[in-house]
């Protein structure tokens, strides 16, 4: 089904249906990109083309964009995510330009969340790693309290014969 759907947007595209494989996933990460950048516009109750004039990026080639009719360049969506007020790695990841990041449980469940703008999901992981770097930095300063610094073992006071 899903290579049903990759023709049906290489054909879209004018290529006549040779090579539909990757030219239809090059279109689906457009649509995806332009689908979220109208889902990032629409919560953040911004007009398209006001959206424009913040980015600096014409009105057409934002609908174009956000129709998925084009695949925007890094700068672009730079543009684009200044405009939006949001971290440009959100768009990258979106565009396919960037790896999802990891981080666990706590991480995705953030990243997840519906109810949060980018950029608060952004300061929560942010504080998030914060404590974690912390925390990890602490363990390798603090000693192990097994360890008998001479050479003893686990520390008891058993027999060294």
């Amino acid at each position: 089904m899903l290579d049903a759907d990759f023709e049906a947007v290489a054909t879209d595209n004018g290529d006549g249906g040779e090579g539909a494989g990757p030219i239809g996933k090059v279109a689906d990460l457009g649509r995806d990109i332009g689908s979220y950048i109208r889902q990032q516009r629409s919560s953040a109750k911004i007009s398209l083309r006001q959206l424009s004039k913040l980015a600096g990026v014409s009105n057409p080639y934002l609908s174009q964009i956000e129709r998925g009719l084009r695949k925007p360049s890094a700068e672009i969506l730079q543009q684009i995510a200044t405009g939006l007020r949001i971290s440009a790695e959100a768009l990258y990841v979106q565009a396919g330009i960037l790896d999802r990041p990891v981080g666990g449980p706590v991480a995705e469940a953030v990243r997840a969340d519906t109810d949060l703008t980018e950029r608060q999901k952004q300061v929560l992981l942010d504080v998030y790693d914060s404590f974690r770097r912390e925390n990890e930095a602490t363990a390798r300063a603090a000693p192990a309290p097994d360890i008998d610094p001479a050479g003893g073992g686990s520390g008891a006071s058993g027999s060294e014969e």
